[in-house]
């Protein structure tokens, strides 16, 4: 089988949507299914084009699996308001674009696959899949538009959110298939009136060989300076969208708990600003992304 599969996030970022995209692809190349990516320059959760990336030009590249991968140049802002965020995303679908519609007509693809976030390329893989007589699959990781009212990136009523909401329902009325991660996502589905046998559950995959119980009490804790305390962690990305000004708040409100320390491991705008916030509260820990080979030592704090 041939797939096209067009998403802003994919290897070599470390966190988020782009693991579980790169995974997928990788699942489908060892199965044998030949497998085409259109993608982003890596800039997450940094926000920042990474070094040794062209800024404004393609790069193509093949994996070890032999999968085709081409990312695309985007805007990328420091700090991505809302309104930043739909430039961002309007950005990725308009380089997709060409590159989504050559493959397609070259390599005639039996599905084309997007993945949401950004629900904006829903129209690049919609045209993709026309020109090569393909099946479309929208795969959802998060809903955007909903995300984004519960966080304040947009309101409403107002004009943006009325026309994120329209646009929204009108992608998702015209994929054939329409996946996401979880039941009380799929339910959220039929709320929007996307068909039932439309519908199809596709979970997160986890990584059980990389993820055990620790042999040992510490490991990290004791590298870290914290002792037999209990951690409340939060790790992945640091911005407004994860409505993260909770967590100084949330130290603020535990300084009576000694035993407990709370440690944000990631990066993203919103890292200096929640750092700034936390001065003087000694039960809260910042340190930066961890490797894969420390992911077990990370969770197991």
């Amino acid at each position: 089988m041939k797939i096209l599969l067009i998403g802003i996030n994919f290897a070599p970022e470390m966190i988020s949507t782009a693991v579980y995209t790169t995974g997928l692809a990788d699942y489908f190349a060892q199965k044998g299914h030949n497998i085409s990516i259109v993608c982003a320059q890596p800039y997450y959760p940094q926000w920042k084009i990474a070094k040794g990336w062209p800024r404004f030009w393609y790069k193509s590249l093949t994996s070890p699996l032999d999968v085709q991968i081409t990312h695309c140049p985007l805007y990328v802002p420091k700090i991505p308001t809302g309104k930043k965020r739909i430039l961002h995303h309007i950005s990725f679908a308009l380089a997709a674009m060409p590159i989504a519609l050559w493959k397609a007509w070259r390599i005639r693809p039996d599905i084309v696959f997007v993945v949401a976030p950004s629900m904006l390329s829903g129209p690049v893989g919609l045209a993709a899949a026309k020109l090569g007589r393909a099946k479309s699959w929208l795969h959802i990781q998060d809903f955007e538009v909903e995300a984004a009212f519960a966080t304040g990136l947009l309101t409403q009523n107002s004009f943006l959110g009325r026309l994120a909401r329209r646009f929204e329902k009108w992608v998702l009325g015209r994929f054939d298939r329409v996946s996401t991660i979880s039941k009380p996502m799929m339910e959220k589905l039929y709320q929007k009136n996307v068909p039932i046998h439309r519908v199809y559950e596709l979970r997160n995959w986890a990584n059980l060989s990389k993820i055990s119980p620790l042999t040992a009490p510490f490991g990290m804790k004791t590298e870290l300076g914290i002792g037999p305390r209990f951690v409340v962690l939060y790790s992945g990305n640091l911005a407004n969208k994860q409505g993260l000004e909770i967590i100084p708040e949330i130290a603020k409100n535990l300084t009576h708990r000694p035993d407990i320390m709370i440690v944000v491991c990631g990066d993203g705008p919103m890292k200096e600003l929640l750092i700034q916030s936390s001065i003087g509260k000694e039960n809260i820990l910042f340190v930066p992304l961890q490797p894969l080979d420390r992911l077990n030592d990370l969770l197991g704090m």
